[in-house]
């Protein structure tokens, strides 16, 4: 009796990229026609490919369906607790927005809880949101591979879709608006972990060179987490002689404020302090911080929009859009002179 030859193991994304010693990511952007990749990787992949028969797996469903399921990732419920700079009912009302006339549904991510990916269920899903974080280039190579349009919400990537605050400007208003108070000082309370950290501190900095022509590096402070803003972090500032410290966020701001008062320092009568975000804390917070309004719902409108265009019309075009943030004048900044 003769045995039934066994099935030859379909080839992965990932088998490819181990016999061509590359990763993951860089096989899916070849097979996906992407920029970038050198003519000798690029040949290698698809020769390797081509021996193996291997083919991209498109996705399964139709583009035109009367149900659509959507992702959103998300920051982790801790760290969220800990600084809470966006409401979630406002993502989940822009979602519904933008989708009101269509049949959907909306599931809720984190992180570092992601189940997109597991056991093949990225094919269940017609588009993701990733809000105020990322997935990493594999992750988005992998998305990528499965035709599953994403767009990120408050980071920046070259050759992503993105709709972002534009940081650095919403920074240079805050730091040219207590320009023409006749501050002394005005110091910088940064966090130096989350990449929007980059763009304000250059705001920041542009502000300070307008202002005065030059920087003081000795008045700017950049922490790993909120956790690390104390009352040393106010006594770092007051030591140096600032009489106005801008801060990376509004609950940097309440950090700073509380510390502050602990101390007997009065906020703005001795120390004018500004956020950043318009979260929602600063809403409920008294004395109201002088902030950057961020309006999650407005940056996630138009997320959503384009990814109802992609999904629904195949609309394929890109969407890198920053928005200008607005200055809201609170009780916590008196300007002098």
């Amino acid at each position: 009796m003769v045995k039934a030859a066994k099935t030859k193991k379909k080839l992965t994304i990932r088998d490819i990229a181990r016999e061509c010693g590359v990763s993951a990511s860089t096989v899916s952007r070849v097979l996906n026609n992407e920029p970038g990749i050198s003519r000798e990787t690029t040949v290698r992949v698809f020769e390797v490919a081509r021996a193996n028969d291997f083919s991209l797996t498109k996705r399964r469903k139709p583009i035109s369906r009367s149900h659509v399921n959507l992702v959103v990732v998300v920051p982790d419920r801790s760290e969220i607790e800990l600084n809470p700079f966006f409401e979630m009912g406002e993502l989940i009302n822009a979602v519904n927005s933008a989708f009101k006339n269509d049949k959907y549904s909306i599931e809720i991510q984190t992180f570092s809880d992601l189940k997109i990916f597991d056991g093949g269920k990225a094919a269940l899903y017609d588009g993701v949101i990733l809000a105020f974080g990322d997935i990493g280039g594999e992750g988005r190579s992998l998305l990528r591979s499965k035709n599953i349009p994403f767009i990120f919400l408050n980071r920046t990537f070259e050759t992503e879709n993105y709709v972002s605050c534009n940081n650095y400007k919403g920074m240079l208003k805050l730091r040219e608006y207590l320009n023409g108070g006749s501050f002394e000082k005005i110091g910088y309370l940064g966090c130096g972990t989350i990449p929007v950290n980059r763009d304000r501190l250059r705001g920041y900095i542009t502000g300070s060179l307008e202002a005065t022509g030059a920087v003081d590096d000795r008045i700017i402070l950049e922490v790993a987490s909120i956790n690390e803003v104390d009352a040393g972090t106010a006594r770092f500032f007051l030591d140096r002689g600032c009489d106005a410290v801008i801060c990376f966020n509004d609950n940097f701001a309440i950090r700073m404020i509380t510390e502050l008062s602990g101390m007997g320092v009065s906020v703005p009568d001795e120390v004018s302090i500004t956020g950043f975000d318009n979260s929602p804390a600063r809403r409920v917070f008294r004395p109201l911080i002088t902030t950057i309004s961020l309006s999650t719902f407005e940056l996630c409108f138009f997320a959503s929009r384009w990814l109802r265009d992609n999904i629904l019309h195949r609309e394929t075009r890109e969407l890198r859009l920053e928005v200008e943030g607005t200055l809201l004048e609170g009780e916590t900044v008196l300007l002098k002179g």
